[in-house]
């Protein structure tokens, strides 16, 4: 039962974006790919001490062109979020006095299967202004260890499906034309769904700066 559930998750995010497609064929419509940056971490409660990472992104879009200065933009990327923190080993084992250094970093990496839904309004020839829902499927969590003593380069790792946990929140950004088929998308990301459903009263969410080139195939 567990296994329909995650399948029909992701048939719904790839029947989203065809739907899009099949259903504009009336509209003009631009086919890309692209790919860039992710700078992500998590904020709220319980999130002392964490720090962004940088990780990536890519997958494909589309730009279906509407009447007047408006379009839509659906897109189906790979997104690696996620944080990272340093822990003081010597501060744990004396009962929170600061030691010098840390002596462990941990890298939390999220992988999720994102869909943004972008409204996109043109300011003039060159850029536009973009907004809208985004929906992401967690595909896994990876967990990466690193101690950082000098004489030590040992780094464990784990993995934890995600089973394709449900994120959602809200992306705005602005579209930033190179030339007839190249373009730039700064773009951020705050997530409105709470991680922390099972602590009563605390909430933290996926937050998330990116910065995509993109590709217009046609």
């Amino acid at each position: 039962m567990k296994y329909c559930r995650i399948y029909r998750r992701a048939v719904f995010a790839m029947a989203l974006f065809l739907f899009s497609y099949i259903g504009v064929q009336s509209q003009e419509t631009h086919l890309g790919v692209k790919g860039g940056f992710n700078y992500s971490s998590i904020v709220g409660d319980l999130t002392d001490g964490l720090k962004f990472r940088f990780s990536g992104h890519g997958g494909v879009f589309l730009e279906i062109d509407f009447y007047g200065n408006f379009k839509l933009q659906p897109e189906v990327l790979y997104s690696s979020q996620g944080f990272q923190y340093s822990t003081d080993l010597a501060a744990i084992q004396s009962n929170g006095s600061v030691g010098e250094e840390n002596d462990f970093r941990t890298n939390v990496q999220l992988n999720y299967i994102t869909v943004p839904i972008l409204g996109k309004f043109v300011l003039n020839e060159r850029i536009d202004i973009e907004f809208g829902p985004q929906f992401g499927f967690l595909l896994n969590q990876v967990t990466k260890n690193k101690n950082l003593d000098q004489n030590s380069n040992i780094e464990r790792r784990s993995t934890v499906s995600g089973d394709f946990q449900l994120d959602y929140g809200a992306a705005v950004g602005l579209g930033i034309k190179l030339n007839d088929y190249l373009s730039l998308s700064p773009r951020f990301y705050i997530g409105l769904r709470n991680r922390l459903n099972a602590l009563q009263g605390a909430q933290n969410y996926n937050a998330a700066i990116q910065l995509s080139l993109n590709y217009s195939i046609n």
